[in-house]
C-alpha cells in the first residue's frame, strides 16, 4: 500500500480529496484568525478608565469578542465552501476513475 502513495494514477480519489481537504484547512485556520484578528483591531470598543485624578476618561481599546466571533463565523463559511469544492472534485475524479476501469476491464453491468 506504501508504494502506491509514490506512484502516480495508483490513489483513490476518495483517498486523494480527503487528503486534499485536510491540508486545505490549514490555511482556512490561518486566514480565519488574521480575519478576526482584523476585525478586532478596526471594531475597537470604548473603556473608562480612571485617570488618576478621581476622574474617567475613555480608551479604545479592540473588541476581542467580535473578532472570535468573526473568526469562527469565517472559518465555517471557509469550511463549507471548501468541502462542497472538495465533494465536486470527488465527483469528477470518480467518474475518471470509473471510465479508466471501463477503458481497462470492459463496460460493468
Amino acid at each position: 500500500m506504501e508504494k502506491k502513495w509514490f506512484t502516480f494514477g495508483h490513489i483513490p480519489a476518495i483517498h486523494l480529496v480527503t487528503l486534499l481537504f485536510y491540508t486545505g484547512l490549514i490555511p482556512i485556520v490561518y486566514k480565519a484568525t488574521a480575519f478576526g484578528k482584523s476585525t478586532s483591531l478596526h471594531h475597537t470598543i470604548m473603556k473608562t478608565v480612571p485617570d488618576g485624578r478621581g476622574m474617567y476618561t475613555g480608551i479604545e481599546v479592540p473588541n476581542v469578542s467580535l473578532g472570535i466571533l468573526y473568526g469562527l463565523l469565517a472559518f465555517a463559511i471557509g469550511v463549507v465552501v471548501w468541502k462542497v469544492v472538495c465533494e465536486i472534485l470527488l465527483i469528477v475524479l470518480r467518474y475518471f476513475e470509473r471510465a479508466r476501469n471501463v477503458d481497462k476491464h470492459g463496460p460493468e453491468l
